[in-house]
C-alpha cells in the first residue's frame, strides 16, 4: 500500500525543544531568585519536584501533565508563595522566553515543501497542550506548511498509546499503513507508531544522538532534513 500521509512530531523534531526549554526555565529560576529571595538552585529543585509530582498525579496519558500553568502553581503553593499574580507571571515569562528562542530545524521547510509537491498529506501530531503547540508553529512559521496539527489534549491520550495514533489516522481518513510518522523519541514516536500499524521513522541528528536520543537498535532514520532526495527515497521504499 502506498504512503499517503506523513506526520511529524513537533518538539525536538521541527525545532530544538531542549535548547529553548533550558533558556526559558533558566529565566524563571533567575526571576524566582530575584523576586522570592531563594537561590536559583533551590528554585530549580522545587520546580522540578512540582513537575515530577504533576506527572505522577496526572498520569502519562494526560496532556495537562505538561501544563506550565499547573506546574508553576504547584511550585508556588509548595513554597507558600502567592498563586496570584505569580502563576501567570512565571508562565508568561517562560513561554515568552521560549518562543523568542525558537528556530525551525535546518532544512525542514524545504523538506515539507518537497513532500507536498510529491502529493503527501503533511501534518503534525504531538504530545502537549493545544494552544502552546499552535503558538510554537506560528512562531517559527511552520504552520503554513502543515495541513493540520493534532495534540494529545485533543486526542485524549498521549504517545505511545496506540489510541493516540488511531485518533490521528481517523481524523484525516487514512489507514495506519498509509502513514509515516517521523519523530525524535524512539519509544514514543518510532515504536509507538510501529505498534499502531504506521511506519515509524526516527529523526536523530548528531546533537540529539549526543543527548541520548538514539537507540541501540537499528531502525529507519532521518539524520538531516537537507538530504531531501534521500529522505524522499526512504518514504518511497516504504511502499515496496
Amino acid at each position: 500500500m502506498s504512503i499517503k500521509a506523513v506526520y511529524f512530531d513537533f518538539d525536538n523534531t521541527l525545532y530544538d525543544y531542549d535548547g529553548c526549554h533550558r533558556t526559558a526555565i533558566a529565566a524563571v529560576h533567575d526571576y524566582c531568585a530575584l523576586q522570592f529571595g531563594m537561590t536559583r538552585e533551590a528554585a530549580a529543585e522545587q520546580i522540578e519536584t512540582a513537575r515530577r509530582e504533576l506527572m505522577a498525579d496526572m498520569g502519562w496519558r494526560s496532556a495537562a501533565s505538561h501544563s506550565r500553568v499547573i506546574r508553576f502553581r504547584r511550585f508556588l503553593v509548595s513554597q507558600g508563595l502567592p498563586v496570584f499574580p505569580y502563576t501567570t507571571l512565571l508562565t508568561d515569562l517562560y513561554w515568552n522566553t521560549f518562543l523568542a528562542e525558537m528556530q525551525p530545524e535546518e532544512g525542514i521547510v524545504p523538506l515539507l515543501l518537497a513532500l507536498k509537491r510529491e502529493g503527501y498529506f503533511v501534518a503534525a501530531a504531538t504530545n502537549m497542550t493545544t494552544l502552546d503547540q499552535y503558538r510554537k508553529a506560528d512562531r517559527i512559521g511552520i504552520g503554513r506548511f502543515l495541513e493540520d496539527m493534532i495534540t494529545s489534549e485533543e486526542a485524549g491520550t498521549e504517545k505511545p498509546d496506540p489510541a493516540f495514533f488511531a485518533y490521528v489516522c481517523r481524523a484525516h481518513g487514512y489507514a495506519p499503513e498509509e502513514c509515516a510518522f517521523i519523530g525524535d523519541n524512539y519509544r514514543l514516536d518510532y515504536l509507538g507508531a510501529e505498534a499502531a500499524g504506521m511506519h515509524g521513522i526516527l529523526y536523530c541528528t548528531p546533537k540529539l544522538e549526543a543527548a541520548g536520543y538514539r537507540p541501540g537498535e537499528e531502525c529507519r532514520m532521518i539524520t538531516d532534513y537537507r538530504e531531501i532526495e534521500k529522505n524522499l527515497a526512504l518514504l518511497k521504499n516504504l511502499e515496496k
